[in-house]
């Protein structure tokens, strides 16, 4: 929840906003969390099992509905032209990223952000479990296929309400459910297929727009007090995702008055209860 202040604080600041809407899917918030977020966003919807995923499963991550939900949130949130979805665990700094994915997004592209840039590192274990992914749901030529083609980030990316890509995306993570039996639930892996053996559009954005920091801890300029790429020269980044165990991450930062830590998460905004 604290992360989930920390995206709408990102977001419900900028001024004028680049945006018509904010909303949520509540996949187990309590009654205080529950309506905190119905003060803050037009909408907060609990979606439904949109997909045949192990009972089980579903008893053990009722939050697997968030991945669930996502190729078909123009059901769940109908009358907008363009959605973008943002994962819980991000948050937005400068506001040209939101601009690039609308912007993409509204001429029918898929705007999403590659796994990729010079300075991100890519440990064995995350391949292993990306391939051993894409074999489980799609055999090992897709597997194999990974070795070459783009492998895209899902959480965060814009589509079109008319985007063929919902149907397609929903299609593949059908397919890949059911040749795991609804036990293994992975949106991105069956978007990168869809992405690989369909004919969609996409339109890829730098890692500015959708900064992993798993793979790579982002730098911290003292003087303009903003999180930048490590590397020169240091652009700004566009939006931090917190994934995999860098959500309490601090970083090292020198300025004029000596060394502090700063936390990765959004810096706060006391009107919206954010973390400080």
């Amino acid at each position: 929840m604290p992360l989930l202040r920390g995206l709408a604080g990102s977001l419900l600041q900028l001024e004028p906003r680049s945006f018509t809407d904010f909303a949520v899917l509540d996949v187990g918030l309590g009654p205080e969390n529950r309506e905190w977020a119905a003060r803050h966003a037009a909408q907060v919807l609990v979606p439904a099992w949109d997909l045949p995923i192990d009972p089980q499963l579903r008893a053990r991550q009722p939050h697997l509905r968030a991945l669930t939900a996502r190729p078909f949130l123009p059901d769940y949130f109908p009358g907008y032209d363009v959605y973008l979805w943002m994962d819980a665990d991000t948050w937005v700094q400068e506001r040209f990223a939101l601009e690039w994915y609308f912007a993409a997004a509204a001429q029918g592209h898929l705007a999403v952000a590659p796994q990729v840039d010079r300075a991100y590192r890519h440990s064995a274990d995350m391949l292993e479990w990306r391939l051993a992914q894409l074999k489980s749901y799609f055999g090992p030529r897709a597997a194999q296929r990974a070795l070459w083609e783009t492998y895209v980030n899902s959480g965060v990316f814009a589509l079109h309400v008319d985007a063929p890509h919902w149907k397609l995306w929903a299609k593949h993570f059908g397919a890949g459910l059911d040749a795991t039996n609804g036990s293994m639930c992975c949106d991105q892996t069956a978007l990168n297929h869809a992405l690989w053996t369909e004919d969609l559009a996409v339109y890829p954005l730098p890692a500015l727009c959708n900064w992993l920091c798993h793979l790579a801890i982002p730098g911290f300029d003292p003087l303009r007090k903003k999180f930048c790429e490590p590397l020169a020269p240091g652009h700004l980044i566009g939006i931090l995702h917190l994934a995999a165990n860098t959500k309490d991450f601090e970083v090292r930062s020198s300025g004029k008055d000596g060394l502090r830590t700063v936390s990765l998460r959004f810096p706060g905004d006391t009107k919206l209860g954010c973390p400080v």
